[in-house]
C-alpha cells in the first residue's frame, strides 16, 4: 500500500489539492493510481512477476504451444472517484494462475498508510508465504527497514535496517534514484537498448495492468495525453 491522507482541515469532502493540481486533474493524468499506486504495484511485480521461474515452452515436447517467459496477471480492480473524475481510492488484485499466487495493491488519497507518518507504525508491504512473512516499512517507494517473521520462529522478529546512502554535500540529494541512473549509464556504456534487470516487457505488463484497472474503474484520460499518434499541432509540443 502507498496512501496519503490528503483530506483538508475543513472536513468538507475535499482534498488539500486544488482541482487544477496534477494529483487530481485528469488533463494531467491525475489520480492516486498513477502517482502513488504504481509503487504498491511495483512490490507485487517484484515479488510475483519478476521472480517467476522462466519457462519457454510447455512440458510436452510434442506440443506446439509455447508459454511466455513470464505470466502476466489477470486483474480485478475497484476505484472510487474524486469530483474531478480522477481516482481517489484504488484496489487491484493481481492473480497469477500458473504459480497460484495473488498480490493486492492499494492506494488512496483519503487515508494514510501510516496514520501519523511514522515509518514503523505499520508495514507498507507484507510479503506472505507458507513459512512466514516479510514486512517492509513505509514508505513503499523508499523503505529503510524490513522485518522477517518466521512461522515457527517462536515469536522472534528480525529487523533489518537498510539505510539509503545520501549526498550530504547536496542536501541529501539522491533518495535512491541514483541506482536507476547507474543502471541507465551501464546500459549506455554496454550498448544495450534496455535493462536486463528491468526489461521493457515487464514495464509494459505493469502499464497494461494499470490500464485495465482504470478501465474497470471507469476512469478515462483525454485523448490529448493518451494517444500514441504524433500530432505536430498538439499544444503539448514545447520544442
Amino acid at each position: 500500500d502507498l496512501s496519503l491522507n490528503e483530506n483538508n482541515d475543513q472536513d468538507d469532502g475535499k482534498l488539500t489539492f486544488s482541482d487544477s493540481h496534477r494529483m487530481v486533474n485528469k488533463d494531467l493524468a491525475g489520480g492516486a493510481l498513477l502517482d502513488l499506486g504504481i509503487y504498491a504495484l511495483t512490490w507485487v511485480f517484484q515479488t510475483l512477476y519478476h521472480l517467476q521461474p522462466s519457462s519457454s515452452s510447455s512440458s510436452s515436447s510434442s506440443s506446439s504451444f509455447s508459454f511466455p517467459s513470464k505470466e502476466a496477471p489477470t486483474v480485478l480492480a475497484a476505484m472510487s472517484k474524486y469530483h474531478t473524475g480522477a481516482d481517489e481510492n484504488t484496489s487491484i488484485i493481481c492473480h497469477f494462475p500458473r504459480t497460484r499466487v495473488m498480490g493486492i495493491a492499494t492506494t488512496s488519497l483519503r487515508v494514510g498508510t501510516s496514520p501519523h507518518g511514522d515509518t514503523t507504525a505499520a508495514p507498507a508491504i507484507r510479503i506472505q508465504g507458507s513459512q512466514g512473512e516479510i514486512q517492509v516499512a513505509h514508505p513503499a517507494y523508499r523503505p529503510t527497514s524490513y522485518r522477517v517473521i518466521k512461522k515457527n520462529g517462536g515469536g522472534k522478529v528480525d529487523v533489518v535496517e537498510c539505510a539509503i546512502p545520501v549526498d550530504t554535500k547536496r542536501d541529501s540529494w539522491g533518495h535512491g534514484m541514483f541506482w536507476e541512473a547507474d543502471e541507465c549509464a551501464r546500459c549506455l556504456r554496454d550498448g544495450r537498448k534496455q535493462s536486463e534487470v528491468m526489461p521493457w516487457e515487464e514495464s509494459i505488463v505493469m502499464m497494461e495492468v494499470m490500464e485495465e484497472a482504470l478501465r474497470q474503474g471507469g476512469v478515462a484520460y483525454p485523448d490529448l495525453i493518451t494517444s500514441d499518434v504524433f500530432d505536430a499541432q498538439s499544444r503539448l509540443n514545447t520544442g
